[in-house]
C-alpha cells in the first residue's frame, strides 16, 4: 500500500488526473472521492460519450499516460476499467501493479497493453487512434534511453506479436 500510495502522491502533485491521496496505513489507503453524495464516479467502460467528448477525453488520458512515463511509470493495468469519468472528465485509478519503464524487462510489452486497452475502448467511441503508433511514439520519446534499446525492444516485441499470431 506504501508503493500505491507514493506513486499517488507523486502522480497528483505532478498534476495527473488521479484522485487525491489523504493518507495510508498498514492496510488501508484513504483518498479523495470521485462523485457525489447520490453516486460514485462510474468506471469509464460503463459510460457512452459523444465523439467530441470521447476525443477530449481521450487526449486527457495520453495527457496522464505521458506524464507517468515522464516519471519513468506505467500504469501496468490501464484500461476503461480503472478510468472513472464523472462531469465530463476522467480520473485514472488502481496503481498497485504500476512497473518502471526502465527497471522492468517488460516494460515495452505492458506499456503496448495498456495503449492497446485504452484504444479500443475509444475507437468505440468513434476516436481515431492507432496503438502501435501511439506505443511506439511514446516509448520513443519517454523511455528509450539510447537509440540502440529502442531498437532491440521494438524487434523484441515484433517477434513476439509474430509468435502470438
Amino acid at each position: 500500500l506504501m508503493y500505491e500510495y507514493t506513486t499517488l502522491d507523486n502522480l497528483f502533485r505532478a498534476g495527473a488526473a488521479v484522485p487525491r491521496p489523504v493518507a495510508s496505513s498498514e492496510n488501508a489507503l484513504l483518498m479523495g472521492y470521485i462523485g457525489d453524495d447520490q453516486l460514485p464516479a462510474p468506471v469509464l467502460q460503463s459510460v457512452d460519450l459523444g465523439r467530441d467528448e470521447a476525443e477530449a477525453l481521450f487526449a486527457e488520458v495520453m495527457r496522464n499516460v505521458e506524464l507517468m512515463l515522464n516519471q519513468h511509470l506505467i500504469h501496468g493495468d490501464l484500461s476503461a476499467f480503472n478510468i472513472l469519468y464523472w462531469d465530463g472528465a476522467v480520473t485514472l485509478i488502481d496503481f498497485p501493479q504500476v512497473v518502471d519503464s526502465v527497471e522492468n524487462p517488460h516494460a515495452l510489452k505492458i506499456f503496448q497493453r495498456d495503449i492497446t486497452r485504452v484504444c479500443e475502448y475509444f475507437v468505440d467511441q468513434g476516436v481515431r487512434c492507432d496503438a502501435r503508433e501511439i506505443t511506439g511514439r511514446l516509448w520513443d520519446r519517454y523511455a528509450a534511453a539510447e537509440p540502440l534499446d529502442a531498437m532491440a525492444d521494438w524487434s523484441r516485441w515484433a517477434e513476439e506479436e509474430e509468435g502470438s499470431e
